[in-house]
């Protein structure tokens, strides 16, 4: 397995936003300090591996409407682009993708968090087939109508994160998108996934995974829509293992992340006038603090976000 570390960009320095709302002038100023001093990249004291299991009590995900579901999804639009749900949009979305060998010639499965912006990136730029799995039937029903133009080239479908199962070694290769936000549990999701795979089908894989032994907050798991924690990166490399995978990179992109977190949000509090950010208020408040405390956690040593790129071993 070959380990790498990468030191992410300077973190942005955060603009003056007088025109904001109070509360969300407190966030950009949270923002602008939540990575002083602290995203130098430089190595972590090793972290005891945390219990996979749920704490007694576990918030269930944010009750939204459907109002701040829309809100939600077109201020992640705004702020890493047009369908993209993670940081950093279009180019996190190349920079995944590009270990894979996708062409024309190719099928793709992508499950996980993705709004059609990855899925589209995918299929019109490496023209790979592409099957978007999505276990949130108002995302999927979203990504469905943005991919509509790409026609068979690119599929929605549902998968029940209580039982993945996924069209039997159909695909060539997969790209997970933290899709144990929706299931904890690794060997579960990844097992359905080398099912799915031809032959010695490739995995790009990111995921935001514990790194303390101390509880995760629980109003960061309810905010991310996470039923239990997160589970810890080396469980994560076993479940890989399990399934059949063997591991080429395993990289820490926490910081890079960040960094690209703190951008996205400097660019919109940039962009946006007094009357925008009223209008959006509930949604860029909901969406500024999951990214504070993701953040925060990163900083703070409590959580990683790992990117594994694997293949499977068999013939």
């Amino acid at each position: 397995m070959l380990g790498l570390r990468v030191r992410g960009p300077p973190v942005p320095k955060m603009p003056p936003s007088a025109v904001l709302p109070h509360r969300l002038r407190r966030l950009a100023t949270a923002f602008r300090a939540a990575f002083a001093g602290g995203a130098d990249g430089g190595e972590e004291p090793a972290q005891a591996c945390p219990t996979p299991a749920p704490p007694e009590e576990v918030p269930a995900p944010l009750e939204e409407g459907a109002a701040l579901a829309e809100a939600r999804a077109a201020l992640s639009d705004r702020l890493w682009g047009g369908g993209f749900l993670l940081p950093g949009g279009r180019r996190e979305a190349e920079r995944l993708t590009g270990l894979l060998p996708l062409s024309p010639a190719t099928t793709l499965m992508l499950v996980g968090l993705d709004g059609g912006g990855v899925t589209e990136a995918v299929a019109r730029q490496r023209g790979a087939w592409v099957a978007l799995h999505a276990a949130d039937p108002w995302l999927a029903a979203r990504a469905a109508a943005r991919l509509r133009p790409l026609g068979r080239r690119a599929a929605v479908e549902l998968w029940d994160p209580a039982a993945p199962a996924f069209r039997a070694r159909y695909h060539h290769h997969a790209l997970v998108l933290e899709a144990l936000r929706h299931l904890p549990d690794a060997s579960l999701l990844l097992n359905a996934v080398a099912g799915s795979l031809r032959g010695a089908g490739q995995l790009v894989m990111l995921e935001a995974v514990a790194a303390g032994s101390a509880p995760l907050p629980e109003r960061w798991l309810a905010l991310e829509g996470r039923s239990a924690p997160p589970p810890c990166a080396s469980l994560v490399e076993a479940a890989l293992q399990e399934a059949g995978f063997v591991l080429h990179v395993a990289e820490d992109a926490g910081q890079r992340q960040a960094a690209l977190i703190s951008a996205g949000w400097s660019e919109l509090l940039r962009a946006l006038d007094r009357e925008a950010a009223r209008a959006m208020a509930p949604a860029i408040l909901a969406e500024a603090e999951a990214s504070l405390l993701r953040q925060r956690l990163i900083a703070a040593g409590a959580l990683r976000v790992m990117r594994w790129h694997a293949s499977l071993s068999r013939p």
